[in-house]
């Protein structure tokens, strides 16, 4: 079993996740997930950060857990863009 796989056994899926992870349609409730750059989303370390990582967002439901970036959230705010030279900038 993959380290991804194991991690999908483990996450708590919440009904404000969008679906098939929760019960939020993506089609009719659509909104940017952490996969677009939220800046609450701490991503895990190595390889596994470019999927996984800790909602940082004290009001988001997922606040303290472990999220798949597609899980999507409500709470979602644009973080910091970081250019070829690696500045960090909005």
């Amino acid at each position: 079993m993959s380290q991804h796989e194991l991690l999908v056994q483990l996450v708590k899926q919440l009904p404000t996740d969008f679906e098939p992870h929760g019960s939020r349609s993506c089609t009719d409730d659509w909104g940017p997930d952490c996969s677009c750059g939220c800046k609450h989303f701490l991503e895990l370390a190595g390889t596994l950060g470019y999927d996984w990582g800790v909602c940082s967002h004290i009001q988001s439901p997922r606040a303290g857990l472990l999220t798949f970036e597609h899980m999507g959230c409500r709470f979602f705010e644009e973080g910091e863009e970081a250019d070829e030279n690696g500045s960090k900038h909005n």
